[in-house]
């Protein structure tokens, strides 16, 4: 579940960017708490304990119990982080408090599952997409979205819409963007076309077939006239 992780935190007094800079060289990181009906709490976090929760460990990484010293658990999303645009570190994090019975919006990694049928023929998987932004009640976050890709053939793509996800869960997405895909290698490329362009006139043919049958019908029931 999405609130499975813990991170701990202690309160810390509002200052300036002097101080702010001091907790960080001293393996702190600066965070900002707040809620719908409470004010913004000024946290200290474990610069390694949050680098490793939100960017490294496996699962979701946006919905955590956030246990601040002397006031309790509370459940919290990721709501913003600064990086620095050179050295790529965390400088701030803002730590929304939510309602657990109020759906939220969160970004889950995603995880393909299964073995392409594409990839069985010699082509290879590839993953465009490795986060599906979903919204649900926070209990029923899961820690990763699976999606099967073993009915991907040779030149097939997955799209965000063919994810099945679980009933408490909905997508939100403003493009079907694609997931994931099976490349075709050079020396199959040759073969894959000439097996799609095999297809296409017999998918074109099937109509065309009914067509006569149709018009000899008619023609049967002039004759029984």
């Amino acid at each position: 579940m999405g609130l499975s992780t813990t991170i701990k935190a202690k309160p810390r007094e509002a200052g300036t960017s002097n101080a702010a800079r001091r907790l960080r060289a001293q393996g702190g990181l600066p965070a900002v708490f707040y809620g719908e009906k409470e004010e913004s709490r000024p946290l200290e976090l474990s610069y390694s304990e949050f680098k490793k929760a939100f960017l490294t460990d496996a699962g979701n990484r946006s919905l955590f119990t956030v246990e601040i010293e002397g006031h309790g658990s509370h459940p919290a999303l990721v709501k913003e982080y600064q990086i620095h645009p050179v050295s790529r570190k965390l400088l701030h994090v803002d730590l929304q408090k939510v309602d657990t019975g109020k759906p939220v919006t969160v970004k889950v990694p995603l995880t393909l599952v299964g073995k392409a049928q594409g990839v069985e023929k010699g082509g290879q998987l590839q993953q465009v997409e490795r986060e599906v932004t979903v919204k649900g009640l926070p209990p029923d976050i899961p820690a990763e979205i699976q999606a099967d890709v073993s009915g991907l053939n040779l030149g097939q793509t997955m799209h965000l819409t063919q994810i099945k996800l679980p009933d408490n869960l909905s997508l939100v997405k403003t493009v079907d963007l694609p997931v994931a895909l099976v490349g075709v290698p050079k020396g199959l490329k040759a073969e894959v076309e000439q097996a799609q362009q095999a297809e296409a006139p017999a998918k074109a043919a099937a109509p065309a077939k009914a067509a006569p049958a149709a018009k000899s019908q008619g023609k049967d029931k002039d004759k029984k006239k």
